[in-house]
C-alpha cells in the first residue's frame, strides 16, 4: 500500500514538473512568404500558364529555417519554422503574382488538370541565411525553365539574389527573403513578357 501511494505521489511530482517545463518553453514562430500585390506595366497575352512546384534538394526544401556559417555546414533556427516547404510557398507566390498582373488568360498550379500553353518548371538552388566574413546575407537562387507546350521550346534563365542583413535572427531573415522573392516574381514576369514578345 505504501509503495502504491509513493508511486502515485512520485508520478504526480514528475508530471507536474514536465508540465511546468513545457509551460516555460517559448512558442515556435511560424513564418510565410507573402509578396506585395504590385501591378506592373505589361502586355496582355491570350495564353495559359501552369506553375509547377519548384524542385529542390530536401536540405533546401525543409520547413526548417536554415543558416550557414561556412560553405559546407548548415544549422537551423531552433524555434522558427516556415509554414510550408519553400517550394510550395514559392509556387503559391508565383501563381498569385502572375495572376494579379492580368497579363494572361489563365495562371494555374500543377494540381489543375487542364491544357496549358506554357509551363513554368524551376529548381531552387539556394534559399538560406549565410554568414560570410562577419556579415550575413539572405541568399536566393532559382533556375526557371519556361516550356512552350506547342513547340516544346524551352527558354531558360537563372535568377540569383543576395541581400545583406542588419540583424542576425530568423525574423529579419524572413523579412528580407520576402523582399528577394518579390524581386524574383517581378523579374520572372518581365522574363515571361520578353520571351512571349519575341
Amino acid at each position: 500500500m505504501i509503495k502504491a501511494v509513493f508511486s502515485t505521489v512520485l508520478i504526480a511530482i514528475l508530471l507536474s514538473g514536465c508540465f511546468s517545463l513545457t509551460n516555460q518553453l517559448p512558442a515556435y514562430s511560424t513564418y510565410s512568404l507573402n509578396v506585395k500585390d504590385e501591378i506592373l506595366s505589361s502586355k496582355y497575352f491570350d495564353i495559359s500558364i501552369k506553375v509547377n512546384e519548384p524542385k529542390a534538394l530536401s536540405s533546401v526544401n525543409s520547413k526548417n529555417i536554415v543558416y550557414s556559417k561556412d560553405e559546407i555546414s548548415q544549422e537551423v533556427y531552433a524555434l522558427s519554422k516556415w509554414s510550408d516547404r519553400p517550394s510550395k510557398l514559392l509556387q503559391q507566390n508565383i501563381t498569385k503574382f502572375l495572376t494579379i498582373q492580368n497579363s494572361y488568360k489563365r495562371v494555374s498550379t500543377s494540381n489543375l488538370k487542364v491544357d496549358n500553353d506554357f509551363i513554368i518548371n524551376s529548381e531552387i538552388q539556394e534559399f538560406k541565411h549565410q554568414f560570410i566574413d562577419n556579415n550575413s546575407y539572405a541568399l536566393f537562387t532559382i533556375r526557371v525553365y519556361l516550356l512552350d507546350t506547342n513547340t516544346q521550346k524551352i527558354t531558360f534563365k537563372n535568377f540569383s539574389y543576395k541581400k545583406q542583413l542588419t540583424k542576425n535572427n530568423a525574423n529579419n531573415f524572413v523579412l528580407n527573403m520576402n523582399s528577394l522573392v518579390f524581386d524574383f516574381v517581378t523579374d520572372l514576369q518581365n522574363f515571361i513578357q520578353e520571351t512571349l514578345s519575341k
